[in-house]
């Protein structure tokens, strides 16, 4: 979605596609397919889907001005590249590109960094591991990066009055929060299990609740909601503050932070989504 809302982009199977409010097509950018058999034919079909569950993604800048999509090419008969294209937010023109030559994606998110120069990209492979990339645009000039040497960091969220991003361990080891070159700034191992637990791990839901605090889960939220906990931990060092108490008691699940100090949470037995903020000092351990 635009940051003022005017249009949202698509990443499909075989396209990019930008749609205005009222759903009319702005435009499309035509990629190869995402179809794990290389090559294969068409039907020529736009509705078409193709065998395989494999993808990229997009996302738009936070000035509005680019797309960013992670897509496939095949640069030749029975070849298959993945690249990382920049394309102009007015007319899907592609402005520049760069490949993507250790990913074998099973599927990938992007993320805006608030400066609008910069956008990170988390890529998974399924058994071969993760992939995090982070470019920037520089007039023609793109560059990119890359926080890959262990194969292991999930990109969770960046905030626009922190300079830092956050990232979560695959098997939820430990949240990471590193400057925006990769470097590691601060690092919070999981915290001790609760009673009855035999261990506790960090979930994939996290993120900035503001500038000065991040809230994450612990527990595995899909399998074992009930036994969720959301922590309130500094931005800055990843100290932990305490475990959040809710007036309702306990909330299952994950958390949804939206960095304007409000968080949400989903009760599935209600249906409900409900909105959260901190108005006292949370419960300590």
């Amino acid at each position: 979605m635009s940051p003022d809302g005017t249009f949202a982009v698509f990443s499909g199977q075989r396209s990019v596609r930008a749609t205005g409010r009222g759903g009319k097509t702005l435009w499309v950018y035509r990629h190869d397919c995402w179809g794990p058999e290389v090559g294969h034919p068409h039907t020529g079909d736009e509705q078409e889907v193709c065998r395989g569950s494999e993808h990229g993604s997009c996302g738009v800048s936070d000035d509005g001005r680019f797309v960013w999509a992670h897509v496939v090419v095949e640069p030749e008969p029975g070849g298959w590249e993945e690249r990382w294209v920049v394309l102009d937010a007015r007319d899907g023109r592609e402005l520049a590109w760069l490949p993507l030559t250790d990913s074998a994606a099973a599927g990938s998110n992007h993320l805006s960094y608030p400066d609008g120069v910069h956008m990170g990209l988390s890529i998974g492979m399924g058994q071969n591991g993760i992939l995090l990339h982070w470019a920037r645009r520089d007039g023609e000039k793109l560059t990119g990066w890359d926080v890959n040497e262990s194969l292991d960091r999930i990109l969770t969220d960046v905030h626009a009055g922190h300079s830092g991003f956050l990232t979560v361990e695959h098997y939820g080891a430990d949240l990471r929060l590193h400057a925006l070159d990769g470097t590691v700034i601060a690092e919070r191992e999981q915290p001790e299990p609760a009673e009855g637990e035999e261990e506790t791990y960090w979930d994939y839901g996290c993120g900035f609740v503001d500038a000065d605090t991040v809230i994450a889960s612990t527990a595995d939220s899909v399998r074992y909601p009930e036994r969720a906990r959301h922590w309130l931990l500094d931005a800055h060092t990843l100290r932990i503050r305490g475990v959040v108490a809710y007036p309702t008691g306990s909330v299952d699940g994950d958390v949804r932070p939206l960095g304007d100090g409000i968080w949400l949470t989903y009760d599935d037995r209600s249906e409900t989504l409900n909105r959260w903020a901190q108005t006292a000092a949370p419960r300590t351990r």
